[in-house]
């Protein structure tokens, strides 16, 4: 299992460069697509070929409980941006919402998309999943947070106690994920749904704030209060 996580990591790390420098090659704006996001996908795809006895597929199925988690994972993120947003406005932090967000997000949504799908079939279809066969849900979502977390590089510019708070939130954001994928057999619309949101509200939020370190941290704390809740209540 290691082994296989191991490849998946290194495959994901080496496709996210490569994908980092075609965009700069080819000057494809990240506010269209961020190519690097298709990395975690592509890492799937590698250990999909080296193992063929792996039986991972991509889950979309669709029913009615499904489309009500869908509907769930796009609301959470969103609701708990905004109270991020607004507690680090009552903190005094200089933060304000996007300007003009009806004619910016149109024009990014497709990118978006692809991007979430691209990340969720990497961490959520493949990495939770198999950390699932030998940890408890917990755990593994704690794993896959920090993973995902850590693999946004682009962020340790921006100092130890931003990184702090972002990992905090990918650690929360993970946690809730799973509790919404408990018996749904890891289905990747439910993922991508949130992930979506998530950077939705990221641009509604944030756009303008993206490096401030202590609104990140206030936006940690914010996810890390549903996450030990859905924890508390279990899996």
């Amino acid at each position: 299992m290691f082994l296989r996580i191991g490849i998946f990591i290194v495959s994901t790390v080496v496709f996210t460069c490569l994908l980092a420098v075609l965009q700069q090659k080819i000057n494809l704006d990240f506010e269209t697509i961020s190519l690097p996001q298709l990395a975690p996908a592509a890492g799937f795809i590698i250990i999909s070929l080296i193992f063929a006895d792996m039986n991972f597929s991509v889950n979309i199925t669709f029913n009615r409980v499904i489309a009500i988690k869908i509907l769930m994972a796009f609301v959470i993120p969103l609701l708990l941006f905004s109270i991020s947003f607004f507690a680090g406005k009552q903190a005094g932090l200089s933060i304000k919402l996007t300007e003009n967000l009806q004619s910016v997000v149109p024009g990014m949504f497709m990118g978006i998309i692809i991007g979430a799908a691209g990340e969720e079939i990497g961490w959520r279809n493949f990495l939770q999943p198999i950390l699932e066969k030998k940890y408890t849900v917990l755990i593994a979502s704690i794993a896959v947070g920090t993973i995902w977390g850590l693999w946004h590089i682009g962020h340790y510019k921006n100092g130890l106690l931003f990184m702090v708070g972002f990992l905090i939130f990918t650690i929360s954001a993970s946690v809730i994920i799973a509790w919404l994928l408990r018996g749904t057999q890891f289905n990747i619309t439910i993922a991508a749904a949130f992930h979506i949101a998530v950077n939705l509200g990221f641009i509604a939020f944030f756009k303008n704030s993206l490096t401030d370190s202590r609104l990140m941290i206030i936006n940690g704390v914010v996810w890390l209060i549903p996450a030990i809740i859905v924890t508390v209540k279990g899996y």
